[in-house]
C-alpha cells in the first residue's frame, strides 16, 4: 500500500506498483497498457497475477479500442467499466476472448482508460476470478480505482515531458551540433586534461553578422537553412580537430584543445573566415525559389595555457571579444584584457550602494529604480487579465544596466532585499492607483529571488506593504523560478503555502528550463505555470517546440492552473497557443514594457 496517498512518479511505474494497485482493490489480476507516444517503438504492458492466455495481447480487441480512442466511445460508470463474464455474450467484441477468461478462471473484468475527454495514454484492466463468492466492485472500490487512474495518467504524461526536456538537453534541434550545455561539459572537460606542456586551448564564438535581416526579409525559413548550411561548413572544415556546437540563436562556438602554439590561432580564425567565402546557395528542394546569399561572421577568440582554468571565464572572455569585434567592425578580436570583470563588478557594486541608500532615505524616486510594466492577455478574449511588473535600474550616467548582470551581485551582496521590497511595494501602489482609477482589479506580478525565499522576515514585509498600500492580496501574485523552486523545496513550499493562506497568487516562472523539478512539481501550491520564452521563440506548428509547449498546457490543465506563454512576438505564436487552448500570453506582440501610464 505504498502509493496509495500520493501519485506515483515515474520511477515507480513498475510491476511493484502494478501489483499494490490489484490487492488495493482486491483484485488476482492485473494488466496496465501504456500506449507508445507518437514516434515511439511500441507500446508497453505490465501484468500481475492470473492472466488470460490469447495469441494476442487483449489490449488489441475492439473493446479495448474504443476506450482507447475517444472518438468510439463506450458506456463508463465512475470512469470504469465493468464485465461479469456470464454475460459477456452482451459484448460482441468480448466474445472471441470468453474461452480464454474461463480457461485462466477469471470471473469478471474492470476495465479503466487512463486518461480524459481529449487524450488517452493506456488502460489499467483488473480480474477477479471464480473463486470469489462475489464478482462485483464495490462503489467505493470504482471510486478507488477512478483515483488510480488518475494518478496514473499524471505520471505518464509527466514522464513524457521530462523526456522531452532530456532529448532536447544536449542536442540543438536545428543543426544537430551539441548545445550550450554540453558545450559548457565538454569544454570543462578540455581543460581538466590539458597536458600544460606547450599546448593551448581555444575557444572561438562566431557570431552571423546581420542575420536579423534574413530572418526579417526571408522568413525564419530561410534563417533556419542559414544555419544548417553554416554548421555543414563548419564541420566539414574541421573535422575531428575542433568541438562545433550551436552556441544561441545565430552563434557558434568551436573548442579546439590541442593547438602546439599560438600563433596557429590566427591560421584557424583564417580557416573560418574562408569558410563564408562562398555565397550560400539555397536548393530548390527545400525552398520555393533560389536563394544566394553572401554571409559575413565575426568572432571573439580566447586562449587557454593553464590546465584546470575556469570555463566560464574563458567562454566570457570569448563573448567580450566577440562584442569587441563587433564594435570595432573587425573580423574576428582575440581576448586581451577586454572589459576586466573585476572592474565591471566594482562598477556595478557601486550603483547597488547608491540605489540602496536612496531606498532608506526615501529618495529614490525615478532617477535610479524604476518599474515597467508588460501585460498578460487572455488569448480567448484578448483582454488584460494581469500585468508584470519589471525592474529597471540606472548606472550613475543615467545607463539602463542589464538585470541579468545587476541581480546576481544584488543576490550575492544581499542588497535584493532591499531592492525587492522596494519592487513589492512600487508595484502594489501602482495597481491600487489604476484601481482606484476604476481599471479592472487584476493581479499585478513581481518576481520573487532567492534571498527572498531564505529571509524570515518575507511574509511579514509583504503583509506591511498590502496594509501600507491599501491592496487587496488576490491582485498580488509572486513569481519565482523553476530553478530558485527546487533549491530548498521544503522551505519553498513553507513559504508559498503562507502567501496563499493570505490570498496572494502564486506562479511558477520560466517553466521548462529547471527539467529536474517536474517531479516536484506537484508540491508546489501555484496558480499559474509561465511557458518559458526559449520554447516560445522558434514555435510553429508540427516543431518539436510545439509538441512540448502543447504538453506543459495539458500537463498544467490537469493539475488546475492557468497556463501563460512569455514571448509571445508572432501572431503565428499566438495562433498556434489559442489552438492548443493555452490561457493567457504576454510579449512584444501586445506590448514592450513600458512606464506607468
Amino acid at each position: 500500500m505504498k502509493m496509495l496517498c500520493s501519485s506515483p512518479s515515474v520511477s515507480q511505474l513498475n510491476p511493484e506498483l502494478l501489483a499494490d494497485i490489484t490487492q488495493a482493490l482486491n483484485a488476482d489480476g492485473s494488466r496496465l497498457l501504456i500506449l507508445a507516444k507518437p514516434l515511439a517503438q511500441r507500446d508497453r504492458v505490465l501484468s500481475y497475477g492470473i492472466q488470460p492466455r490469447t495469441k494476442t495481447p487483449i489490449e488489441k480487441n475492439q473493446l479495448w479500442q474504443q476506450l482507447l480512442h475517444p472518438q468510439a466511445p463506450v458506456t463508463i460508470q465512475h470512469g470504469a467499466t465493468v464485465y461479469p463474464i456470464d454475460c459477456i455474450f452482451d459484448r460482441s467484441p468480448l466474445t472471441p476472448l470468453f474461452t480464454a477468461f474461463r480457461t485462466a478462471g477469471i470471473e469478471s473484468l474492470l476495465i479503466l482508460a487512463l486518461g480524459d475527454r481529449d487524450r488517452c495514454v493506456g488502460c489499467l484492466t483488473l480480474f477477479r476470478s471464480t473463486a470469489r463468492q462475489e464478482w462485483r466492485w464495490t462503489e467505493a472500490e470504482l471510486q478507488l480505482a477512478q483515483t488510480f487512474g488518475m494518478q496514473l495518467y499524471l505520471a505518464v504524461m509527466a514522464q513524457r515531458v521530462e523526456q522531452m526536456f532530456r532529448d532536447r538537453l544536449y542536442r540543438d534541434l536545428l543543426t544537430g551540433l551539441p548545445n550550450r550545455l554540453l558545450l559548457n561539459q565538454w569544454l570543462t572537460f578540455a581543460l581538466a586534461k590539458m597536458p600544460g606542456v606547450g599546448e593551448v586551448l581555444v575557444v572561438i564564438l562566431l557570431n552571423l553578422d546581420r542575420f536579423k535581416h534574413i530572418n526579417d526579409r526571408l522568413g525564419h525559413r530561410s534563417g533556419d537553412r542559414l544555419l544548417q548550411l553554416t554548421a555543414e561548413r563548419l564541420q566539414n572544415t574541421f573535422g575531428r580537430e575542433a568541438t562545433i556546437g550551436r552556441w544561441s540563436g545565430d552563434e557558434f562556438a568551436l573548442i579546439i584543445p590541442t593547438l602546439d602554439r599560438i600563433s596557429a590561432v590566427n591560421e584557424i580564425a583564417e580557416r573560418i573566415l574562408n569558410c563564408f567565402d562562398l555565397p550560400f546557395n539555397f536548393d530548390r528542394r527545400t525552398q520555393s525559389s533560389q536563394h544566394s546569399l553572401q554571409l559575413k561572421a565575426s568572432m571573439g577568440i580566447a586562449i587557454s595555457t593553464t590546465p584546470g582554468e575556469d570555463s566560464e571565464v574563458l567562454l566570457h572572455q570569448a563573448d567580450a571579444a566577440l562584442h569587441r569585434a563587433k564594435d570595432d567592425g573587425t573580423n574576428y578580436e582575440i581576448y586581451r584584457a577586454i572589459d576586466p570583470p573585476a572592474i565591471a563588478r566594482l562598477q556595478l557594486e557601486c550603483v547597488l550602494d547608491h540605489v540602496c541608500a536612496a531606498i532608506t532615505d526615501r529618495s529614490i524616486e525615478d532617477r535610479n529604480l524604476l518599474l515597467h510594466y508588460q501585460p498578460q492577455i487572455d488569448i480567448q478574449t484578448g483582454k488584460i487579465i494581469g500585468v508584470e511588473a519589471l525592474l529597471r535600474c540606472q548606472d550613475l550616467q543615467s545607463e539602463f544596466i542589464n538585470p541579468s548582470e545587476l541581480i546576481p551581485i544584488a543576490e550575492e551582496t544581499g542588497s535584493i532585499i532591499q531592492i525587492g521590497a522596494w519592487v513589492i511595494r512600487t508595484a502594489c501602489n501602482q495597481n491600487k492607483i489604476w484601481q482606484d482609477r476604476g481599471w479592472s482589479h487584476f493581479p499585478i506580478a513581481v518576481n520573487f529571488s532567492v534571498k527572498q525565499l531564505q529571509d524570515r522576515h518575507s511574509i511579514e514585509t509583504i503583509l506591511s506593504i498590502l496594509a501600507e498600500t491599501g491592496l487587496s492580496p488576490a491582485t498580488l501574485e509572486i513569481e519565482i523560478t523553476e530553478s530558485i523552486a527546487i533549491k530548498d523545496l521544503d522551505r519553498t513550499i513553507s513559504i508559498l503555502e503562507s502567501l496563499r493562506k493570505i490570498g496572494v497568487k502564486i506562479s511558477l516562472d520560466d517553466f521548462g528550463t529547471g527539467y529536474s523539478s517536474l517531479a516536484a512539481l506537484k508540491y508546489l501550491p501555484l496558480d499559474r505555470l509561465k511557458i518559458d520564452r526559449s520554447f516560445i521563440r522558434e514555435l510553429r506548428a508540427n516543431t518539436v517546440d510545439a509538441g512540448i509547449v502543447s504538453t506543459i498546457v495539458n500537463l498544467g490543465h490537469e493539475l488546475q492552473l492557468n497556463v501563460v506563454a512569455e514571448g509571445v512576438e508572432t501572431i503565428e505564436q499566438l495562433e498556434f497557443l489559442r489552438s492548443i487552448n493555452c490561457d493567457a500570453a504576454q510579449g512584444f506582440l501586445f506590448s514592450r514594457p513600458m512606464a506607468a501610464p
